[in-house]
């Protein structure tokens, strides 16, 4: 047996425990580190990869070609600074990326090959993310922001009271946020002062913020499904089969993506769950956190490619409203040559 087969078994959290990534690094991998191993099987050169998946037995898995893909984008994801990637063996010992693979791996059977298991997982934080970026919602405090937005949603929508003051004094964001909703006069409260209404001003504060999720809904709703067709050359939307492209198209519009994908979320339901407890989820910065994993927790797409899907989906955007004004000067024309008939 050659010494330097070595036999590959990871694990990726979020993943099916039975979903493991197999297959033998034919060249061995004597005196690698391990951040140099998963260059080796994660390579960023397309005609690399590709030998890599030609590689695998499909005999044994045929599922591998897909468990390679979800490993590959989280691989890309921290090649982006999206996330952090952690690597522990199977025993849960964390490991770090200069370790040696030759002190890890575990001899096989007799005759056999070396065999090393390990597991991954991707970190990500939104908001430590945005602070790097220098995303901030256009907004002084992104914070702050938040938690006036996010007050005003569930006194909206839930007919929510203003928090107790024990839940403001255990958070004081949230404090500072119901000031300035009180300060700008966007709620008032009754003979109770716990209780809520909006005002003319509060409604135009969050008429706007509807405004402005609606015009992401109409501009960037296609790019949800998105996906890119080698044979044709061509995009494809809605297919079922795409990635969901918004967060880099944002980017790539110079559109605040914290903010763009807080607004969807905050209309999309998500906080719903939340309705009888939101004073004190608010308090956790795990909530945003969850809220906005879509920044970071997204696809990596190659920015030639990218620039192309957007092309294409601007020009089906253009032609999509140019139909739908064409069918409304239609109707209009029949109604009134109906009334014109009477």
């Amino acid at each position: 047996m050659p010494p330097d087969r070595l036999h590959i078994e990871l694990a990726l959290e979020g993943l099916p425990p039975d979903a493991v990534l197999e297959f033998e690094l034919q060249e061995g991998a004597t005196g690698l580190s391990l951040a140099s191993l998963l260059e080796e099987v994660f390579p960023r050169d397309e005609a690399a990869r590709m030998e890599v998946e030609e590689s695998f037995d499909l005999r044994l898995n045929p599922d591998v070609p897909e468990i390679y893909g979800e490993f590959l984008a989280v691989v890309r994801q921290y090649r982006a600074g999206l996330c952090s990637l952690s690597v522990s063996s199977t025993t849960g010992q964390d490991l770090s990326p200069t370790d040696l693979v030759d002190d890890l791996v575990a001899p096989g059977p007799p005759g056999s090959f070396s065999v090393l298991s390990l597991s991954l997982a991707a970190q990500y934080d939104p908001l430590e993310y945005a602070g790097d970026q220098g995303y901030d919602a256009g907004e002084p405090d992104l914070l702050h922001w938040l938690l006036v937005c996010l007050t005003m949603y569930f006194i909206d929508k839930h007919e929510s009271s203003l928090p107790a003051q024990e839940s403001l004094d255990q958070c004081p964001p949230l404090a500072s946020a119901v000031d300035e909703i009180l300060s700008r006069n966007l709620v008032e409260t009754g003979d109770n002062p716990p209780a809520a209404a909006i005002t003319p001003e509060g409604r135009r504060f969050i008429g706007d913020l509807l405004a402005e999720t609606e015009q992401l809904i109409d501009s960037y709703d296609l790019f949800k499904d998105a996906c890119w067709d080698k044979d044709t050359g061509q995009a494809l939307f809605g297919t079922g089969q795409g990635e969901d492209l918004r967060v880099e198209v944002f980017i790539a519009d110079s559109i605040d993506p914290v903010r763009a994908v807080f607004l969807l979320r905050l209309y999309d339901g998500s906080l719903d769950l939340l309705a009888d407890r939101w004073p004190e989820a608010a308090a956790d910065i795990d909530l945003f956190n969850n809220l906005l994993l879509p920044v970071v927790d997204r696809s990596v797409t190659e920015s030639e490619l990218l620039e192309e899907i957007i092309e294409q989906g601007m020009e089906l955007l253009e032609s999509q409203q140019e139909r739908i004004r064409e069918e409304t000067i239609y109707r209009r024309a029949a109604r009134s040559a109906l009334a014109d008939g009477c």
